[in-house]
């Protein structure tokens, strides 16, 4: 349990546990001691983002000793197309109590890490969420302060994720649906069959097993769900997959690659 300063975890608590609570309750100096925001109303703001930079410092800890399995997100599939899930916004003394490890911890702590590790990169979430961090400290923001200054320190229009992710109980669904041959190149003809648009990631390998990734705007699913995309190149395409990473929870894993997977039982 954390309080300013002063952490407690229980005495018998001994190699990853141990390390996981502390690391954790140490956490919480940041947020939601430093940086205010109000746990009663907005867990997410407060266990979200710990969850989330804990990912970070168990990585780092010890080479490696205790791993984050945050990254992981298609482990909880099974959340996801639950009938009961509820949204992040879901107050924490409303919520069903078998939801709120979700709503209040892992789910706005991958909203965290698709942003830094998918959606803007290192480069533009880093700078972002340090100037959040230092112009809130000792401060109370709002949820609505995190996403604009978010937005406005890296320069991108975000609003289709905050209404997804953190709104609602949409999910993700990016798939292929063929490469055809087109004028000497190749199409990857795309379909977003998701409840909001996210960009699309690809990693295409030819048949001179060289690789190369393509990032495709969100903007890309302004005028429907469906994309041509036009491979810029005249080699012959062997395979394409979308997040080659897994970094995103996609709800289905069966439209992610081209040609499609047979996956044994």
């Amino acid at each position: 349990m954390e309080y300013p300063g002063l952490n407690f975890c229980h005495y018998q608590s001994t190699g990853e546990g141990l390390w996981g609570v502390t690391d954790h309750e140490f956490g919480h100096n940041w947020f939601p001691m430093i940086v205010g925001s109000n746990e009663r109303r907005y867990a997410w703001m407060d266990e979200g983002f710990n969850t989330f930079i804990n990912h970070y410092s168990s990585n780092a800890f010890n080479n490696g000793e205790y791993p984050s399995t945050l990254n992981q997100t298609r482990m909880y599939s099974n959340y996801f197309m639950s009938e009961t899930r509820e949204g992040i916004d879901t107050y924490p003394d409303v919520s069903n109590l078998n939801n709120l490890g979700m709503i209040a911890y892992n789910k706005p702590a991958m909203g965290l890490l698709m942003l830094r590790e998918y959606i803007l990169g290192p480069e533009r979430f880093d700078p972002a969420f340090k100037s959040y961090i230092k112009a809130w400290a000792y401060k109370h923001p709002m949820p609505s302060d995190f996403f604009n200054h978010i937005e406005n320190v890296s320069g991108e229009n975000l609003s289709w994720f905050w209404k997804g992710w953190f709104y609602g109980t949409g999910n993700i669904d990016l798939g292929i649906n063929a490469v055809v041959p087109y004028s000497g190149k190749s199409l990857a003809i795309l379909s977003n069959k998701g409840d909001f648009p996210m960009p699309v990631l690809l990693e295409i390998t030819y048949t001179d097993e060289t690789k190369e990734r393509v990032m495709l705007p969100v903007e890309i699913w302004q005028r429907g769900d469906n994309w041509n995309h036009l491979i810029q190149s005249t080699k012959t395409v062997k395979s394409v997959v979308i997040d080659p990473d897994k970094i995103l929870p996609d709800i289905n894993l069966g439209n992610d690659n081209w040609p499609q997977l047979i996956y044994d039982k």
